[in-house]
């Protein structure tokens, strides 16, 4: 999930990065197959994403969900949930929603297009796994009141054993509930969940961090997503925010400060430098002033100046002596 308080204005471009799927031919993506749920929706470009309008959908079918739940009947409130974010408005009472499908449609693919026009986006475009499918959903005007914020979560989520709401764990295909106005650098952040989901290695651990007189818990799969998102944003030259938890606009130096004074996030840093291909592709792959996986080794050594540390343990590990 990432919260904001930015509103992007995205320019209109040229060019098509689209395909309609109620009239593409060629190659099927794999996974959920768009083609052979309800409506029409796009397809971004070549990627495994599709653009799916399905606000009244949610609405009319919510309170069912709820009641299945309620009732204990979890596998039917998982298969409600599945059809209803694989299902276009498009298929209500002739099309009648046509034109707020179209407008949510063609804002989504500028945010999309935006994006792919960055480097760092474009690459974590191009790592998606392509035997599984990114829904893009609406947020409706009462959810975003309550979490200016978008959310993702597998499709086809593992059913907690506690009875909780809870849909964060799972793999495969994957549901990302955004608004346009949340801004493309939040939909940046929601595909790297969504990657990350894609190939069964959502896994988040918590860690402690402070700033000041401030300290909370945080996810590490949070944590992950904000620093490619940073580096996101370096790329284009565009304001850093200091942290998932306190994301207010910081520059480097005061965000690398940051980063110094919580062990847990350089021991983060490590542990995704040496487990997530991701971190090491962006670790060698970008010139941005911003990026703490290539600067990983002098975060370090400045870290574990004046002790007699040799080396920081990755998360999760106790170093031998």
């Amino acid at each position: 999930m990432r919260i904001t308080e930015n509103v992007a204005h995205v320019k209109r471009g040229r060019l098509k990065c689209y395909i309609d799927l109620s009239t593409a031919a060629g190659e099927k993506p794999s996974g959920r197959d768009p083609e052979a749920v309800g409506g029409s929706m796009r397809k971004f470009a070549g990627y495994p994403i599709v653009i799916n309008y399905n606000l009244h959908t949610q609405l009319r079918y919510r309170s069912t969900e709820t009641r299945l739940h309620e009732a204990g009947r979890y596998q039917e409130e998982r298969q409600r949930s599945i059809q209803t974010n694989t299902t276009s408005d498009s298929t209500i009472e002739n099309n009648l929603w046509k034109r707020e499908l179209d407008q949510y449609e063609s804002t989504i693919d500028q945010c999309l297009r935006k994006v792919c026009g960055n480097p760092v986006g474009r690459m974590v475009l191009g790592l998606l796994n392509k035997q599984t499918t990114v829904w893009i959903i609406p947020k409706s005007d009462t959810d975003l009141k309550q979490c200016n914020c978008s959310q993702t979560w597998p499709l086809n989520y593992d059913i907690p054993k506690d009875g909780s709401f809870a849909r964060g764990v799972g793999s495969g295909d994957t549901v990302i509930q955004f608004r346009a106005e949340l801004g493309d650098d939040t939909l940046f952040h929601e595909l790297v969940h969504a990657y990350r989901y894609s190939y069964k290695k959502f896994h988040p651990m918590t860690i402690s961090v402070r700033s000041d007189r401030l300290s909370a818990s945080q996810s590490t799969e949070e944590f992950l997503a904000h620093q490619m998102e940073n580096i996101y944003l370096s790329q284009s030259h565009r304001p850093l925010t200091m942290d998932y938890q306190w994301a207010w606009v910081s520059d480097k130096k005061t965000i690398y400060d940051f980063l110094l004074e919580n062990s847990d996030m350089l021991q983060t840093l490590k542990y995704f430098m040496r487990h997530e291909y991701l971190a090491m592709l962006a670790a060698h792959s970008f010139a941005t002033d911003y990026n703490p996986f290539r600067d990983y080794a002098a975060l370090e050594a400045k870290f574990l100046e004046g002790t007699s540390l040799r080396e920081l343990p990755e998360l999760g590990t106790v170093l031998k002596s």
